[in-house]
């Protein structure tokens, strides 16, 4: 049987974009993503909700653009692969994270 991890967020970036470059020439960007949904409460006012997501990329030319162009509040697009990780925190405990592998990024402001 087949499967498939795919997701696709649209949102905003909620601070400028952290870019590691490693002595091998290649380089990674961790972005944080604010996605938001609106719904009626049972008093019908309008809440908002955010979501953030953390979105990782990896690809020197990609990068090169996301230094370029994406600062904080930048509108994108981008779509890639759920993640998961587990670790080991500062204070010994194990923590879990999910994020974003991302294959495409467009930036929507342009």
């Amino acid at each position: 049987m087949k499967s498939m991890n795919r997701v696709e967020l649209i949102g905003y970036l909620g601070k400028d974009p952290v870019i590691y470059e490693y002595s091998d020439g290649s380089a990674m960007a961790i972005m944080r993503l604010a996605t938001s949904r609106f719904y009626q409460s049972s008093q019908g006012a309008t809440v908002k909700e955010t979501q953030w997501h953390t979105a990782k990329l990896w690809g020197k030319q990609q990068i090169d653009k996301i230094r370029n162009y994406l600062i904080t509040g930048s509108h994108i697009l981008v779509g890639g692969e759920l993640e998961y990780r587990t670790f080991q925190g500062r204070d010994g405990q194990t923590r879990s994270m999910t994020m974003i592998r991302v294959n495409y990024l467009v930036d929507l402001d342009r």
